[in-house]
């Protein structure tokens, strides 16, 4: 059995998103209309520092969705390979999950459940869609892949089984994907120090970014698809 090949067939669909959410995600539009209500003021002078605010705050937190991303992967694939179901699993990979992070605190718990079932469908169709790549010998993805599906399939796969912000997309109300930022640390001067510190909300530019970025890798993995797989008759 080959999770390598499993794995690199995922990595192959998260990094090349990841680099494009981090392409489209902007600061600045994500700044934009937050001038009013108490730290406003700071808001405005924090806008003028939107590369510093990137380079401390967001890279981190892509990288930190990333690596949380593989983790989860990782027990999906420790699921797939055991003798059990993959609901046995469902702690160990709702544990590195994301969206639930950033679940909105006053979210009820019947919403919270809802979510959570959007989540682990999602997880359940990405390990049965590779399982088949999993019990194949090839460690190369594409490899294990075109013999493991017809170009359907293979269609199905990338369209259908990998995209992830579905969870997202459908209950966007819930979430509120958050920074703190400390005026001191991006600001500077002598002054800084005194501005209070503010949290700014970018839950509609992430959701923004990560939807385009995802149908922008998806069109490029159909495509090769189309271009490795002869026509399903």
């Amino acid at each position: 059995m080959s999770r390598r090949a499993a794995a690199a067939g995922f990595e192959h669909f998260l990094e090349p998103t990841m680099t494009e959410i981090r392409r489209e995600f902007s600061v600045g539009r994500a700044l934009e209309g937050t001038g009013l209500g108490p730290g406003g003021h700071v808001i405005d002078q924090v806008r003028q520092h939107a590369d510093t605010i990137e380079r401390r705050l967001v890279d981190p937190e892509f990288q930190r969705y990333r690596d949380r991303s593989l983790a989860q992967f990782r027990v999906l694939l420790d699921a797939v390979e055991s003798d059990h179901p993959l609901e046995a699993f469902d702690d160990a990979l709702l544990a590195h999950d994301s969206y639930l992070e950033a679940l909105k605190p006053s979210v009820a718990s019947e919403q919270r459940a809802m979510v959570t079932e959007a989540i682990l469908t999602r997880l359940y169709r990405l390990g049965n869609g590779l399982e088949p790549i999993v019990q194949r010998p090839e460690d190369e993805f594409w490899a294990a892949a075109e013999v493991a599906f017809d170009r359907e399939e293979a269609m199905i796969l990338v369209g259908e089984v990998f995209p992830f912000t579905d969870p997202l997309r459908t209950h966007r109300h819930l979430f509120a994907f958050e920074a703190r930022i400390d005026p001191s640390e991006i600001l500077g001067g002598p002054f800084a120090s005194a501005l209070p510190s503010v949290t700014i909300e970018y839950t509609d530019e992430a959701t923004r970014a990560m939807t385009r970025a995802e149908k922008s890798i998806v069109r490029e993995l159909e495509a090769e698809v189309r271009s490795r797989f002869e026509p399903t008759d």
